[in-house]
C-alpha cells in the first residue's frame, strides 16, 4: 500500500507519521506499507497526470488532501466512497462546522475522512508589549489596533536593533511568498471572498476582497515580515521568545516557558476564523480497497488520531477527541471562541482550481516586494487578470 502524504513545514508531522506507521505494522505485520511526501502543488499535478494517462501515473492508495478538494476530485472520479466502511463517517462523529463543507452537496456519501485541522490565531508576549499595548484584548482586536501595536513595539532593554536579535511578529508557516491561508481571514474579516454568494461570479478585484489582501501585502512591504527569508530556510521558525507577537495556526511549542498568550486573529473581536482541515482519502483506482480503507479506520481511531495531532499542536476532527482536546487546552477560553464561528473554504468543484490561480497572483506580488518594485496597481492588474480565468471557469461547470 502506498500513501501520499502532504509536505508540512514543521518535521513533526512525519516523524508523527512515522510512529503511526510503525505501530500500525507492529499491529498488521503482514502489512507492505510506503509513503512519500508531496506539496500541494505536486500533489495536484500528480493527481491531474492520473487523469491524462492513468496507467504511466498510478495513484496512491491513500492520499492526505485539503478537505476543500474533496468534491473537484470526488467528481473527477478519483476518489472512493468512504461512508459505510467508516464508523466515523457513517455516524457523523465530527464537529458540524467539519461536516457542512464535508458534505456540501448530499448528506449520504462521503469521499474523504476528516484528519486534523488547524486554527490561525495571534499569539503575543506581554512582557515585549509594555509601554506599547495596555489592554490587549482590546487593542488587538481589531487589525488597525495590532497594525498600530506592531510600529509602537520596541526592543528589549539590553538588546542591539539589528535584524535577527528580535522580531515585531513571526509567522511560523511562512518562508517564501504570501499565501491564500495568509489572506484569507483578512478578507473573510472585511466581508470579502473569492467568489459572489451564489458563486456565480469571482470577485478577486472587489474592494472587501482586494483591500483584505492588500492589508497583509502592506506588512511585507513595510518590512514587518520577510519574504523568502534565506534564514528562515536555513534555521528554521524563529524561537518565540525572540518575537513580540506571532500568528500562527498551531500550538506554539514552548508557549508557556516563553510566557507567551493567546487571542483570535485581528479582525475577528468575536472569535472565529479561518479553519484549515485536513483529510484521508482512498483512491477509487485503488487494487485493495479493503485494505485501505482498514488503514484510514485505524488511524482515525481516538487513541491513534489523539497521538497524531497532539504531537505537532493541531486538533484532531473526530469530535470526542476533538471536544476533549478543547476540554485540557490550557487557552481553552480563546480556543472556544475561534470555533465559534469558524470559516472553511468551500467544498465546492472550482474551488481549490480559484485558490490556484489567487496563489499564482500572490506569488508574483511577493516577488515584486522582495525586489523593491511593487506598486499598488500590481496588485489591482493580478487580481483582475486571477478573476478573469475564474470566471471563465465557472462558465465551464
Amino acid at each position: 500500500m502506498i500513501i501520499w502524504l502532504l509536505s508540512d513545514y514543521d518535521h513533526r508531522k512525519h516523524l508523527a507519521f512515522k510512529s503511526l506507521l510503525a505501530r500500525f505494522s507492529a499491529a498488521y505485520p503482514d502489512s507492505n506499507i510506503e509513503f512519500s511526501v508531496k506539496s500541494r502543488h505536486s500533489l495536484w499535478e500528480s493527481l491531474f497526470a492520473h487523469l491524462r494517462d492513468p496507467k504511466r501515473n498510478p495513484l496512491a492508495d491513500v492520499i492526505e488532501i485539503p478537505q476543500n478538494w474533496t468534491e473537484l476530485f470526488s467528481r473527477l472520479g478519483l476518489l472512493s466512497d468512504l461512508s459505510s466502511g467508516l464508523e466515523a463517517l457513517a455516524r457523523r462523529h465530527y464537529p458540524e462546522f467539519i461536516l457542512k463543507e464535508l458534505c456540501r452537496e448530499e448528506n449520504s456519501r462521503a469521499y474523504s475522512a476528516p484528519w486534523w485541522l488547524e486554527a490561525p490565531a495571534l499569539f503575543y508576549r506581554p512582557v515585549a508589549l509594555k509601554g506599547a499595548v495596555e489592554d490587549p484584548d482590546t487593542e488587538l482586536a481589531t487589525w488597525e489596533g495590532f497594525r498600530a501595536a506592531l510600529d509602537r513595539v520596541r526592543l528589549p532593554a539590553g538588546r542591539q536593533a539589528r535584524r535577527g536579535n528580535f522580531y515585531g511578529l513571526s509567522v511560523p508557516d511562512s518562508s517564501g511568498p504570501v499565501a491564500v491561508a495568509d489572506v484569507l481571514p483578512r478578507v473573510w474579516s472585511r466581508r470579502g471572498g473569492l467568489f459572489s454568494d451564489d458563486f456565480n461570479r469571482a470577485t478577486f478585484s472587489r474592494e472587501e476582497t482586494a483591500g483584505g489582501i492588500e492589508d497583509w501585502l502592506e506588512l511585507a512591504v513595510s518590512g514587518k515580515i520577510e519574504l523568502f527569508s534565506a534564514d528562515r530556510f536555513e534555521n528554521g521558525p524563529r524561537p518565540a521568545e525572540d518575537c513580540a507577537f506571532i500568528i500562527s495556526s498551531r500550538k506554539i511549542q514552548g508557549s508557556a516557558r516563553s510566557g507567551l498568550r493567546m487571542l483570535p486573529c485581528p479582525g475577528y473581536p468575536s472569535g472565529g476564523g479561518l479553519m484549515l482541515v485536513y483529510n484521508l482519502a482512498v483512491s477509487a483506482s485503488t487494487r485493495d480497497h479493503g485494505a485501505a480503507a482498514a488503514f484510514v479506520t485505524w488511524v482515525m481511531e481516538p487513541r491513534n488520531v489523539s497521538a497524531f495531532a497532539e504531537s505537532f499542536g493541531v486538533f484532531p476532527c473526530l469530535k470526542p477527541v476533538f471536544e476533549e482536546r478543547l476540554r485540557d487546552e490550557k487557552e481553552t477560553a480563546v480556543y472556544r471562541r475561534l470555533f465559534s464561528a469558524p470559516e472553511l473554504m468551500p467544498n465546492i468543484m472550482v474551488y481549490p482550481t480559484a485558490e490556484l490561480l489567487l496563489e499564482r497572483a500572490l506569488w508574483n506580488l511577493s516577488l515584486k516586494i522582495a525586489r523593491g518594485d511593487y506598486e499598488r496597481e500590481d496588485l489591482t492588474r493580478e487580481l483582475i487578470m486571477a478573476q478573469g480565468e475564474a470566471d471563465y471557469l465557472l462558465s465551464l461547470y
